[in-house]
């Protein structure tokens, strides 16, 4: 029986030690790829679900304060999102995909801006800043096709019919 060398014993441990690592590190890399997958895809099907959500809940305004909730609760859920894609949070491709919702959030606050006054866009900037920061570096725009629930359209007359007490 040939005695191997404390050397090339060294080095053989070595060799298979360094080898169990790299296909240890494989395996790891390609589980956290495949989980990152699944999670980015439930994180962007929960943000579509949410933004979705709202905008269904435009059957449900009623009154002047639903209309202001209804833009309110929009704005910041997109807004939230902003960060976290400002913040490299979510990957790019999930915001990007959600840019329609973005510019639907434009004619929200050109909304609110008309209807209820009070120079709404400097107030809004100060409220969503990570919203208007992620519209201006991907140049979000308005849609012109998109539009809004009929009752906010129909605001000034809503807001009449409150202040005099009556009803639909």
């Amino acid at each position: 029986m040939t005695k191997i060398e404390t050397p090339t014993l060294a080095v053989l441990i070595s060799s298979i030690t360094a080898t169990i690592f790299v296909i240890t590190l494989l395996i790891t890399w390609k589980n956290v790829r495949e989980n990152t997958k699944v999670t980015y895809s439930q994180l962007l099907r929960g943000f579509h679900e949410d933004l979705t959500n709202r905008l269904d809940k435009n059957s449900i305004l009623k009154t002047t304060e639903d209309c202001h909730r209804y833009a309110n609760d929009y704005l910041n859920t997109i807004d939230q999102i902003a960060f976290l894609a400002i913040q490299k949070k979510i990957p790019i491709g999930i915001a990007n995909y959600l840019n329609r919702f973005f510019a639907y959030g434009l004619t929200v606050i050109d909304w609110y801006d008309h209807m209820i006054g009070e120079d709404f866009k400097r107030i809004a900037k100060n409220n969503w800043p990570n919203y208007f920061l992620y519209c201006e570096k991907n140049n979000i725009v308005v849609n012109p096709d998109d539009k809004l629930p009929k009752i906010m359209l129909d605001y000034n007359l809503l807001r009449d019919k409150e202040s005099n007490g009556t009803s639909n």
